[in-house]
């Protein structure tokens, strides 16, 4: 039976899934965009009134990351701004309006120049997290609290300042609520079919964070640090019958889904293949 070339590029043959535990070493806060309780500024809860994560906020910080490595492994990243950076991608909107004819154009041909033209207009950071045209191939759940301390959301002072003078303005001082460290979160990724440039871009995210980085609002006011600890990665390759069989049968990760040792290894692996490969 002759398969057809969509089917073909989205087989299942790969997954990865790797989790772990994200610390805070500072207070933070994902801003609700709304006043807080007792604040001008409140932060993100859930439904129980308690500090959200969301998803969104961990997979923008980890694009943003990725973008950030991607020259370093020889990958392409448009930013979003194909003007800036010289990248042509669908991810960039004003630029898809204007070439959006050629791209219909593709299509009417068939589908093997609909995915020549997604291919040739898609970057690496896009091709990984998405696009107009192209399906993300990474997922980020939303963080799973592991407790929560009581007082853990404070309210902090804050003024706005003259930047003549260099000091406060009358009559505009505010307040903003912000998440203390002690609250820390289960982070959880998945990765359907990652190419090799896909996990040495994601590895590369990985060593970094785990290095320490920030997330959310106020960043620069020293709010948001954060790191990993207890990194775990599993994976399963549907070209194996018996990995394939697992996955289909088990229930939950670790039973349907093969541990990956060190993780730190599996993905210094990838990146050596990666920088390797520019040398070629």
């Amino acid at each position: 039976m002759t398969v057809s070339p969509f089917a073909a590029t989205w087989k299942a043959e790969k997954k990865l899934y790797m989790s772990a535990t994200l610390v805070f070493d500072t207070g933070w806060r994902v801003g609700s965009g709304r006043a807080g309780q007792t604040s001008d500024l409140g932060v993100l809860l859930d439904t129980a009134g308690r500090p959200l994560l969301p998803g969104s906020s961990l997979k923008g910080k980890l694009r943003n990351t990725c973008e950030s490595l991607a020259e370093t492994l020889g990958l392409k990243a448009c930013m979003l701004n194909v003007q800036a950076t010289g990248v042509a991608c669908a991810s960039d909107v004003s630029w898809f309006s204007k070439h959006r004819k050629e791209h219909r154009d593709a299509v009417r041909k068939g589908t093997e120049c609909q995915l020549k033209w997604i291919r040739e207009h898609t970057c690496d950071v896009c091709c990984l997290f998405g696009s107009p045209v192209h399906a993300a191939r990474l997922r980020c759940a939303d963080g799973r609290l592991k407790a929560l301390p009581l007082g853990s959301i404070r309210v902090r002072d804050g003024v706005v300042l003259d930047r003549d003078s260099h000091t406060a303005v009358d009559g505009l001082k505010y307040d903003y609520e912000c998440v203390s460290p002690d609250v820390q979160y289960y982070l959880s990724i998945e990765v359907d079919n990652p190419r090799p440039q896909d996990e040495a871009l994601l590895g590369a995210a990985l060593f970094e964070w785990s290095a320490g980085s920030s997330l959310g609002s106020f960043t620069s006011r020293g709010l948001g640090r954060f790191h990993l600890e207890q990194v775990e990665l599993w994976g399963v390759d549907f070209m194996v019958a018996e990995q394939r069989k697992q996955y289909l049968l088990g229930r939950g990760v670790k039973d349907r889904m093969q541990p990956i040792k060190d993780w730190q290894e599996y993905f210094q692996d990838r990146i050596d293949q990666q920088l390797a490969s520019l040398k070629g």
